[in-house]
């Protein structure tokens, strides 16, 4: 009979945390529905749906790329560069700096591998469901996924948390498939550690936000090698340490060989202080995005708490706590924690910890259709989620009226006023996207204006003074530099709108 690591059977460790099994054929089909209906609802939105301001920074940051330039030491990033290098291949289906609908295609084409992502994610997190609990589960958080606001909002653009979130929904499938192991020669064990912890270092390779997931995951494996001291055999704490070893391993490489890169093209110092020592004294903090979460995934979150009550307590006095549970809620406590130290903490950061709670979620739903008594009536299941819908749906229908058209119509003015050579400036609008920035700082808003030093504003204000972009986009970023950029815009340029100047032409000698 196979075997989990523990000696248990697995098909006792998979009962004890689900007694209800895979639910009806009916209502399985009905979630699986609902979860493609959530996704294809997705593409009108992406074509009309106002971008938000990071997506024209990851856009251009990866144009750069394409361009050769090197993050942080040719233009300034504080992102990890995964996503970058993963992009910027597909600039050479589109001449985005020839012509406005060049640009905007690929602004839609990122956008549309965000979703394939997406899909990806939600069939990694079926498995992960499935691997604990058995398919309505799997199903049930696919479909928790795909309808929470801020998932749908954060994972439609362009922006490298989307691969981080696949990444990261990848170590706990590996994960969880380590822990659950069969006995299985300990080499082949290993590979599921190893490919956990490199997914988790591609993740942090996408992000640095998902550092923050990292000393959770350790404590809940920690906590998986101290419970191999109760059965007395040194074998299995040697063979869970070594595990453990393994994911650390895997976490380190994706870093290390990324830095080595960087440090071969002069870059490797730069790549850190950008990507950590920067981002560790950012002074701009801001909570109101955690009061959104609440107010749109309250029903899940309540759901989480059913579904982690079980996983802590709901089990036979004979079997130990599956510790892919103990994994999972370790993580979710670290990212929750991690609130205290991350300074500015915007939907993104919460997409690790959200997708942790629509797995709870799903087993706390389940546990309740469990013990309604009617677990194999597709109907029971079909009432239980159409809730769940309603705002998703109503989310959905609202994006639609969130356009773009005033931020095209800006960026095809800049298309048709500067050639693809010309240097832009701009504040943090994006209207320069695909034009080559006057300065090292292609974007300046007033978070990033804050980590500055005195020093580095005046340097900063010298080089933009000193020369002449082709056009400036005077957002209020730009003027939060100051009267002293004022005046220069004032002397040297003029506009029409208020919006866009032009450079003065010379009078005639």
């Amino acid at each position: 009979m196979p075997l989990a690591d523990d000696g248990r059977p697995i098909a006792a460790v998979r009962g004890a945390l689900s007694r209800g099994g895979t639910g009806s054929d009916g209502g399985s089909w009905f979630l699986l529905a609902a979860i493609t209906a959530l996704l294809i609802a997705r593409i009108p939105i992406i074509l009309v749906r106002a971008f938000d301001n990071d997506e024209f920074e990851h856009a251009h940051a990866a144009w750069s790329v394409w361009r050769g330039l090197v993050p942080y030491r040719d233009f300034f990033e504080h992102h990890t560069p995964w996503y970058y290098f993963t992009l910027s291949p597909f600039f050479r289906w589109f001449p985005v700096a020839e012509s406005f609908d060049a640009a905007r295609h690929f602004l839609i084409f990122g956008r549309l591998l965000s979703l394939a992502l997406t899909a990806l994610s939600v069939v990694l997190l079926f498995l992960v469901g499935r691997l604990g609990a058995g398919r309505r589960v799997g199903l049930l958080a696919g479909l928790f996924f795909m309808g929470q606001p801020v998932l749908i909002h954060k994972t439609l653009e362009i922006r490298p948390d989307v691969p981080a979130l696949t990444f990261f929904i990848g170590a706990l499938w590996f994960l969880r498939h380590g822990l659950l192991a069969q006995e299985t020669p300990p080499a082949r064990r290993l590979r599921w550690f190893l490919g956990g912890g490199l997914c988790l270092g591609a993740a942090v390779m996408c992000t640095q936000k998902l550092l923050f997931v990292l000393p959770g995951a350790f404590v809940g494996l920690g906590l998986w090698v101290l419970a191999s001291g109760r059965r007395g055999d040194p074998r299995t704490r040697a063979s869970r340490t070594l595990a453990v070893l393994v994911v650390l391993l895997g976490v380190a490489a994706p870093a290390v060989v990324t830095w080595i890169g960087f440090a071969l093209r002069g870059g490797g110092g730069q790549f850190i202080y950008n990507n950590f020592v920067l981002n560790a004294r950012w002074g701009w903090r801001s909570g109101r995005h955690l009061l959104l979460l609440l107010r749109t995934s309250w029903p899940i979150l309540l759901l989480c708490l059913v579904g982690a009550w079980a996983a802590l307590f709901r089990h036979d006095r004979a079997d130990e706590r599956d510790h892919g549970d103990v994994l999972l809620l370790c993580t979710l406590g670290g990212v929750v924690a991690g609130l205290a130290v991350v300074p500015a903490a915007y939907e993104q950061y919460y997409l690790p910890a959200l997708t942790i709670a629509c797995l709870f979620a799903a087993r706390g739903l389940s546990l309740l259709l469990d013990a309604s008594g009617r677990r194999a009536r597709g109907w029971v299941v079909i009432c239980a989620t159409v809730p769940f819908l309603i705002w998703p749906v109503v989310d959905l229908g609202r994006a639609l009226g969130r356009r773009n058209d005033i931020q095209m119509a800006r960026l095809r003015f800049v298309f048709e006023h500067t050639g693809p050579a010309e240097p832009v400036l701009d504040g943090w609008l994006g209207t320069n996207v695909f034009r080559p920035p006057p300065h090292y700082y292609f974007f300046i808003h007033r978070e990033l204006l804050a980590t500055l030093t005195v020093d580095e504003k005046d340097a900063y204000l010298d080089a933009l003074t000193s020369g002449r972009p082709a056009l400036i986009a005077l957002d209020d970023e730009l003027r939060a530099l100051g009267p002293r950029f004022l005046q220069f815009v004032r002397r040297n340029y003029v506009s029409t709108d208020g919006l866009f100047y032009f450079p003065v032409e010379p009078k005639a000698q």
